[in-house]
């Protein structure tokens, strides 16, 4: 199993730069999705960058028409971004992609390499419903066709994999969960707390709702950092940053410290049966900040995550029960203490790193057993 060669597949390349800065203390482990664990392990690892363009005139025109095409039809695959990495998969004995986009690419048009392909989805179940709804019946062939087109496929909400393993008839022994974790050891509270009195929210997941967000009847002032368009009321409450704050980039370090500033931190979503928010939650849990999130339908661990205790839950797409848990907290300093104080201890206790280099373990070698039985001509083991 050690000598099999993996490829971790993420988008752009910032990533790679990011493993030269690990030593410095400035960066997180989180994104690496366990390959540091896996390499540790004395596995064979290399990185492959999902957005690498393709070579020559007449492919660089594909990508532009698809790209064209999945920006018209809120959905995206591309065949050329999977030709561009042939080279790459060449090298790999197992491929494991990152993003929904991509692994569903990776499965509609294989690699000609014969790597063994495990797609990670975020949403699945519901990535059709972001297309146009002309087109979702269309998209939901083509979902299906380009699943069946991969060998596994490991999903980060237990939710999300058991609805998609019913929307698509999936085989059920060609799925896992994986389990995230965060760098409790970079996301840390300071060692004094110096709140300013404001709700923070980050994101740029399609599944942030922060319609509801900004309609909660509170006084509190709000800073919201993401990429999506928010209608921002002209009474000056909510502060917009689109990408840097003050004239500096956002960093790691700088949204470390937005977090721990804030007073509250807010994870709006919308009712989907995608994990969305874990990783801002489980960051602020981890920071020590009181955590006010939507009980969706994809709600991960709910067993860990209990309202009044070290968050606060709160029903999806309702602004009078968002504003009303903001007010209990922007109003009791100690509850903002006992909590944060609760979800720091949870975070470490349940959602460490340790958690996601175990998964990417156990993933791999679940994945080498798989690749040698179907060399063999055998059936996959069922899952429990």
């Amino acid at each position: 199993m050690t000598g099999l060669r993996h490829l971790f597949l993420y988008p752009g390349e910032s990533r790679r730069r990011r493993l030269a800065e690990l030593d410095s203390g400035a960066v997180p482990r989180d994104f690496f999705y366990g390959y540091l664990a896996l390499e540790a392990a004395g596995r064979t690892c290399e990185i492959g960058d999902t957005r690498t363009n393709p070579r020559g005139l007449l492919a660089r025109m594909e990508l532009r028409w698809e790209q064209l095409r999945n920006r018209f039809l809120v959905f995206g695959m591309t065949r050329q971004r999977v030709r561009a990495l042939e080279p790459v998969f060449a090298r790999a004995d197992i491929a494991l992609s990152f993003t929904d986009a991509f692994s569903l690419s990776m499965g509609y048009w294989r690699p000609r390499s014969g790597s063994y392909l495990a797609g990670g989805f975020h949403g699945l179940a519901d990535v059709h419903m972001r297309a146009r709804p002309w087109a979702r019946p269309l998209i939901r062939r083509l979902i299906g066709r380009a699943l069946h087109g991969l060998d596994h496929m490991f999903f980060f909400g237990d939710v999300d994999r058991r609805q998609a393993i019913e929307m698509y008839d999936l085989d059920a022994a060609k799925t896992s969960l994986f389990l995230f974790g965060v760098d409790t050891d970079f996301w840390i509270p300071p060692e004094a707390i110096t709140e300013e009195p404001l709700v923070f929210a980050v994101g740029s997941d399609p599944q942030r709702d922060y319609a509801t967000l900004v309609a909660a009847p509170t006084a509190a002032k709000m800073r919201i950092l993401t990429s999506l368009p928010v209608d921002v009321p002209a009474d000056g409450r909510v502060e917009l940053v689109r990408g840097n704050l003050y004239g500096s980039p956002i960093t790691d370090l700088v949204l470390r410290d937005l977090y721990r500033s804030a007073a509250v931190v807010a994870v709006p979503l919308h009712d989907v049966y995608q994990p969305s928010g874990y990783s801002v939650t489980l960051q602020a849990m981890a920071c020590g900040r009181p955590v006010v999130l939507t009980r969706n339908r994809g709600l991960w661990d709910p067993e860990v995550f209990r309202s009044g205790e070290n968050c606060l839950l709160v029903p999806p797409g309702d602004p009078a029960a968002f504003g009303a848990a903001i007010e209990r907290l922007m109003a009791d300093s100690a509850l903002r203490r006992r909590i944060g104080e609760a979800a720091r201890a949870d975070a470490v206790r349940h959602f460490g790193l340790a958690r996601m280099d175990r998964a990417i373990l156990a993933l791999a070698d679940r994945l080498a057993a798989e690749k040698a039985a179907s060399m063999r001509g055998q059936p996959r083991e069922q899952t429990k």
